[in-house]
Parts: structure tokens; C-alpha cells; sequence
């Protein structure tokens, strides 16, 4: 057990789409699936969970009902806002369009204050070279800038509704890319979904991007990631990251809940979202029960961390 001062308050949760595999197979609408993962999320004793779908295209009926389940449950509810971190619209908020892009904004805002959450996230890279820091026909100096220039529109915008958005760092950039972009914007409003484990991604070292983003952390991902050998007779570069149970790879997470629990922003009542990805399936014959399996084991570590078993 860490001794963190937070402890008793973080809310432990789930990226959507974990517990998938003991979820009744009749269960199919997308927000039917949402309700029981809430309530499963609620089972295991978190108090957070993570949508990662767009909601702008929930009716007012649907809204109510997920409503109804968080209140019935006492959990709480990220969801995404794509328009304000995706690469297709990056700098459209600052843009010609950006009246059509404020009113997929508006939308989604509408939905976070609806559910009474202040948290909105999102992520910029699509996991390829085109949308990352290695994209050779578009200097990183200015993609930096045009990251800039379209988080200081989102965070006015953020300012205005009492909404805090965090970035994922996604295969994209390194920590300390992300940490000069956060400086440069300047606003508590926006921050970073800090995943623990991204950074393996892009070839830096994860436990280096926590130290860089934990100050600017206004949600997590909680993963780990194991740097695994490969035989470089068949072509391959003599290591490779593959996903893995939190607490059973190279990822620092006891340092890493020290530091959030000591810099995030939100760190009296921090959303430590677990999340697992990436997994090494060698041999598995049922991918979803292993996963499950996986991340209880997760969860059995982080408890342990939270003095929480």
C-alpha cells in the first residue's frame, strides 16, 4: 500500500468496453450497454466511468436514462468531445469553419451538462505515422502550433461552459511535447487524459511522460505495457511493446499514482480510469474472457496500491 494522501477519494473506473465478455449477449443498443457497464462499474466498487462514443446523436429520452443509471449508481461520467482533439478538424475552432464545428461542440456540451460531468476528453493521434510526431511533410514545430492554436479556442470555450478537457497522449507526441503545448496554452481548462503507458508508442519512456504530464493530468488512463524481446533474424527491431495486466509490465504505477496524487489538478478526488490495450495473445483462445481476466488482475493491483482490499 502507497501512502497517498488521496487515497479514500480517487474514483477508480473503466474505459467502455471493459467487462464486454460477461455482458449478456442480448444486450446491443449501444446505450443499453452503456447502463450495464455503469452498473457493472458499480459492482466492482468504482465510481467513474469513461464513454468513449460521440454523443451528439442521443435523443433526450436516451440521455435521461443514462442519467437516471448514474444517479441510481452514484458514478460518474466522462464522455468524449472529439470536434475539440481530433486531426480532422484540428485548428477548426480558430478556423473558416469553425461555426460549423462549434455547433458539434454545443451539442456535446449540451450532453456533458445534462449528465453532470465537468470532464470532456479526447485524443489527437489515430495510432499511424501521418498523425503523429514522425510525419516528415509536416514539421513539428508547427504542428505543435496548430495543436496550440486550437486548445486556446477550446479552452475559452471550456472557461465559459465550467467544462474541463483532457488530451490523450495517443501515439502521437512525447510527454514533454505535450507539456509544452499545455504551457503554451496556458489555461487550467485544458490538460491531458494522461495514459500511462502511450508513450512506449512513440519510443519514449512512459514513466518519463507521467513526470512530465501528472501537472496537468485532468483524467487518466491507467495501463501498463511490457517490453518484450523479438528475434531480430526475422526482421524485427529487438523490442516491442505489448499490452499487459496493470502492475505486471514496465510501467512505474506506483510512482505514477504518487505523483498524480501529489500534482493533478484534481488530485482531492482524482479519476484513475483503468484501461488495458495491445495484448499479447499468444495462445489465447477467447480474447474477451482473457482481457476480462486481465484487468481484474489490474484491478486487484491498484486496489491493493489504494489500501482498497
Amino acid at each position: 500500500m502507497l501512502k497517498l494522501e488521496h487515497a479514500d477519494t480517487a474514483k477508480l473506473g473503466f474505459v467502455q468496453g471493459w467487462g464486454m465478455a460477461s455482458m449478456p449477449k442480448t444486450i446491443t443498443d449501444r446505450i443499453e450497454q452503456l447502463k450495464w457497464y455503469i452498473r457493472k462499474t458499480a459492482e466492482l466498487g468504482g465510481g467513474v466511468v469513461q464513454f468513449s462514443g460521440m454523443p451528439e446523436d442521443w435523443n433526450d429520452r436516451k440521455l435521461k436514462e443514462v442519467k437516471e443509471v448514474l444517479e441510481e449508481t452514484n458514478i460518474a461520467i466522462e464522455i468524449a468531445c472529439h470536434v475539440f482533439g481530433g486531426w480532422t478538424i484540428l485548428g477548426s475552432l480558430a478556423g473558416e469553419n469553425k461555426s460549423e464545428v462549434r455547433a458539434l461542440v454545443d451539442a456535446q456540451i449540451k450532453s456533458a451538462h445534462f449528465l453532470g460531468t465537468r470532464i470532456i476528453r479526447s485524443s489527437y493521434g489515430k495510432m499511424c505515422v501521418r498523425y503523429s510526431r514522425y510525419n516528415k511533410s509536416y514539421p513539428l514545430k508547427e504542428h505543435i502550433k496548430y495543436m496550440v492554436d486550437t486548445l486556446k479556442e477550446t479552452a475559452r470555450i471550456c472557461e465559459g461552459e465550467d467544462l474541463y478537457f483532457g488530451l490523450e497522449n495517443h501515439a502521437d507526441f512525447t510527454g514533454r511535447e505535450f507539456a509544452q503545448i499545455y504551457e503554451e496554452v496556458g489555461s487550467k481548462r485544458v490538460g491531458c487524459t494522461l495514459d500511462t503507458a502511450n508513450g512506449f508508442t512513440v519510443f519514449s519512456d512512459a514513466n518519463d511522460d507521467i513526470e512530465a504530464l501528472a501537472p496537468w493530468a485532468i483524467t487518466t488512463h491507467i495501463k501498463d505495457i511490457k517490453i518484450e524481446d523479438t528475434d531480430p533474424a526475422q526482421g524485427w527491431v529487438p523490442m516491442i511493446p505489448r499490452g499487459c495486466p496493470i502492475g505486471e509490465g514496465n510501467v512505474n504505477i506506483p510512482r505514477a499514482l504518487e505523483l498524480l496524487d501529489q500534482q493533478a489538478p484534481f488530485k482531492e478526488e482524482l479519476h484513475l480510469v483503468l484501461e488495458q490495450s495491445w495484448m499479447n495473445y499468444d495462445g489465447v483462445k477467447d480474447r474477451a474472457k482473457y482481457d476480462e481476466e486481465c484487468l481484474h488482475r489490474g484491478l486487484r493491483y491498484v486496489k491493493s496500491l489504494l489500501g482498497r482490499v
